[in-house]
């Protein structure tokens, strides 16, 4: 097994394998057509189709909702990708998918990585003219915590430093098998609060990931989707004695494994990440992830238009920011968009609530 996999080419490899999410919803943009050949007795299966069923009235509400939206759409949630090498590549991707201001960011995995990721990611949005920011984060997968404590602080302060375009911190902990009980959870908020600056956000994944699924066992990959990796609760103290430091909790506690895995929690943590952003204003939610789509338009995941829904009868819908999370195939980015738009419009969220989704709450949560 080689473990210098880079983590991005893992990445891509579960967004484009059409296998790798273990099942598919019905929800899509369009039916696709039937193809019969050969003559009248004999039917050929129907072509796979690679356009993401995106329609002319799909563009059409997408052209809209953009005008409505002064031209700007932010997508908060993107990883590094082999399309780009550079903010210019980067920014140009998603002009092509209508989007203009993106938000960068990446974990420090438990495997060998070529490349610092911090250094990686602030390379490409410092060089994108002010079109990507990015989150700067910390390595804390050390086997020895307090042996590297220091230097992994320092790593992160001293890119919370680059404040031009970094705007606050990343975790991601099924990834890193970071307990959100850890006390490293507490050096990070600590150092958080103890930063002199206006970038003092946390964006944390909370939701499973397929990778705690078969696709991370065959890689050889450490994650973990257990109560104490997921459960948001688990921050409720450092949300309530940090007012001044911004939670945003991406994902929404989705569900990103199948129902009848063990690590499957039934939504409950959508529910509590919701409540969360109810009860503390400090807390914003994210619906990144949750409207990736396989090519031929339907979901790869289910309910995410009951998610919308929660949030608008919850009356948090001024709590959440959109994110496509579909980086690492540039021609997803769009239809996740597009699809996301229609779930705010099925859950009855108003113009001016999905403006905020798309880009206002997240210039709010980043401060930029």
């Amino acid at each position: 097994m080689n473990h210098r996999l880079t983590l991005l080419g893992l990445l891509s490899l579960v967004e484009g394998s059409r296998g790798a999410a273990f099942w598919r919803r019905p929800t899509s943009f369009g039916v696709a057509p039937s193809a019969i050949r050969g003559g009248a007795k004999t039917k050929a299966k129907p072509e796979a189709r690679t356009d993401y069923n995106v329609t002319a009235d799909d563009l059409a509400l997408l052209e809209e909702e953009i005008a409505y939206c002064d031209g700007e759409i932010i997508d908060a949630h993107l990883h590094t990708s082999p399309w780009f090498s550079n903010g210019e590549e980067l920014a140009a991707g998603l002009a092509e998918n209508n989007v203009s201001i993106g938000m960068l960011y990446d974990p420090y995995p438990k495997v060998v990585l070529p490349y610092d990721v911090n250094t990686k990611v602030y390379s490409i949005a410092s060089s994108s003219e002010g079109r990507v920011f990015c989150l700067a984060s910390l390595n804390t997968t050390h086997d020895d915590w307090e042996e590297h404590r220091g230097a992994e602080l320092e790593r992160l302060r001293s890119f919370l430093k680059k404040d031009d375009c970094v705007r606050g911190v990343k975790l991601a902990p099924p990834h890193c098998a970071l307990p959100l009980t850890s006390p490293i959870v507490g050096d990070i908020v600590k150092a958080l609060h103890d930063h002199d600056g206006t970038n003092k956000a946390i964006a944390i994944h909370i939701g499973t990931t397929p990778f705690c699924g078969p696709l991370g066992k065959q890689f050889g990959l450490d994650c973990r989707c257990g109560d104490e990796y997921v459960n948001p609760r688990h921050l409720e103290r450092h949300i309530a004695n940090h007012p001044d430091i911004t939670f945003a909790l991406l994902h929404c506690g989705h569900e990103f494994l199948p129902e009848g895995d063990d690590c499957h929690h039934g939504f409950k943590y959508t529910d509590e990440c919701i409540a969360m952003a109810q009860q503390y204003p400090n807390v914003y939610i994210s619906c990144s992830a949750v409207f990736a789509l396989h090519p031929d338009g339907t979901l790869k995941y289910p309910g995410g238009f009951e998610l919308m829904q929660k949030m608008k009868e919850a009356g948090v819908a001024h709590k959440c920011f959109w994110g496509s999370d579909q980086a690492f195939h540039k021609a997803s980015i769009r239809p996740a968009l597009i699809m996301s738009i229609k779930a705010m419009i099925a859950a009855g969220f108003t113009r001016e609530e999905r403006k905020w989704t798309l880009s206002g709450c997240t210039r709010k949560v980043f401060g930029f």
